[in-house]
């Protein structure tokens, strides 16, 4: 299964490419979801490209990209991973029982630096 992030101008929302099926010459059922991190928020959509759509699609996938965030009212932009991504760490303190927390910043594995 595919999974491809597809980044949107709007910070809080993400699409998911997660499968293309192709009837040669015809047409491609998409499969992808969107995510809406402020209303949290994961809906998933089957999407049809057939006809016209179809034939000018050629080679080259940002154009689904673009397809898919226009539907939505949202601008295609590409995802870029963060260097950096929060993880909380809980524990239990022996003095007190308290349950403690922080957030700890640790690096991204996924982080590909853009060369300066």
């Amino acid at each position: 299964m595919l999974k491809i992030k597809i980044g949107t101008t709007n910070p809080d929302v993400y699409m998911y490419l997660e499968s293309i099926y192709i009837t040669p010459e015809k047409s491609a059922t998409i499969k992808y979801l969107v995510k809406d991190l402020k209303r949290e928020q994961l809906t998933y959509y089957t999407y049809e490209m057939d006809g016209e759509q179809y034939k000018k699609w050629g080679n080259d996938d940002t154009i689904i990209y673009h397809l898919l965030c226009m539907k939505h009212g949202y601008q295609y932009m590409p995802y870029v991973e963060p260097e950096f991504y929060e993880e909380v760490n809980v524990w239990r303190d022996e003095a007190t029982g308290e349950i403690k927390s922080e957030k700890v910043k640790k690096p991204n594995p996924k982080y590909v630096p853009v060369n300066q």
